[in-house]
């Protein structure tokens, strides 16, 4: 009776142990899917994040790319922008060579948003700027068109006034009325008599008048009397005198006060060789600027 008891249980513990086995397999097959499932999961967690730091990338680009057009537009706040743009630059290449991690991307993220609100604040300013700038250009150029218009009514000004007063200058200028030359010979009591002859010469006598000018000023003036021989001699005081670029040499000068009423005047020259050789004297007479007032020629036998 035992016997058949033994043999009765020996079935119902191998099928025992085989329900085991096979919960182990399901088991392992489980992990083993579980494991995979996760192991898929992780890939495209992975491949999320790096999509998502493509993103963040293309953004700061999008940033770095605005402060390359905001330093060509004005100088002023550059170095602040070159700053900005070297930031980004070194946080573009950090993230190109992160590992897929979602607490530093968060970190980047955050990131770029602190840089988005600098490069709004920066870009106003820059924007600030380049307005000022073209303002500030108008006015130049406003300013510069004015100043030409008043320059060029100055020159204007100063053409009519240097043409007035040259008008004036010459319209002052003394003339002469009258201009006679002879030769002459002195006789006792400081008579002369004129002569025709070069022999019987000692002298030669120069006379002219200065007219009346309403317009010149009144004032000490001075003449110079020029007598040139036939053989190109000046004659008299043969002395230098020099206005301007101009210089002459003269055989008497005159020194008188103009009151606007004529002046009149006589020269006696005499020879240095006491002698006169015939031929043509040529006689000038000159103002106080040199100007050639008037010129005669006196013929001696």
């Amino acid at each position: 009776m035992s016997a058949e008891l033994q043999n009765v249980g020996l079935p119902e513990k191998k099928k025992g142990g085989g329900l085991i086995i096979a919960l182990l397999s399901l088991g392992l097959v489980g992990a083993g899917g579980y494991a995979f499932y996760q192991s898929n999961e992780a890939k495209k967690n992975e491949e999320a994040i790096l999509e998502k730091r493509d993103q963040v990338v293309k953004e700061l680009e999008a940033l770095q790319k605005d402060y390359d057009e905001a330093v060509t537009v004005s100088k002023q706040n550059a170095d602040e922008l070159a700053d900005a743009k070297a930031r980004i630059a070194q946080y573009i290449d950090s993230l190109k060579n992160m590992k897929a991690d979602i607490n530093v991307l968060f970190k980047y993220r955050d990131q770029v948003n602190v840089l988005k609100k600098e490069r709004n604040r920066l870009l106003a300013i820059n924007d600030s700027l380049r307005k000022y700038n073209v303002k500030v250009t108008q006015e130049r150029d406003s300013t510069a068109s004015a100043l030409n218009v008043r320059t060029s009514q100055l020159d204007s000004v100063s053409q009519k006034a240097r043409e007035l007063s040259q008008v004036i200058d010459e319209g002052s200028i003394l003339s002469l009325k009258s201009l006679t030359a002879n030769g002459v010979k002195e006789k006792s009591g400081g008579r002369y008599v004129e002569k025709e002859r070069s022999g019987a010469t000692d002298k030669i006598k120069v006379c002219y008048t200065v007219g009346v000018n309403r317009i010149a000023p009144v004032g000490n003036r001075t003449f110079y009397v020029q007598v040139v021989s036939p053989n190109g001699i000046t004659l008299g005081d043969n002395e230098t005198v020099t206005v301007g670029d101009k210089t002459i040499n003269y055989s008497a000068v005159k020194r008188f006060l103009y009151e606007r009423n004529p002046v009149d005047v006589c020269e006696y020259i005499s020879s240095v060789t006491k002698k006169y050789e015939g031929g043509t004297y040529q006689v000038y007479v000159f103002d106080d600027q040199l100007r050639e007032l008037g010129k005669i020629d006196l013929s001696l036998r």
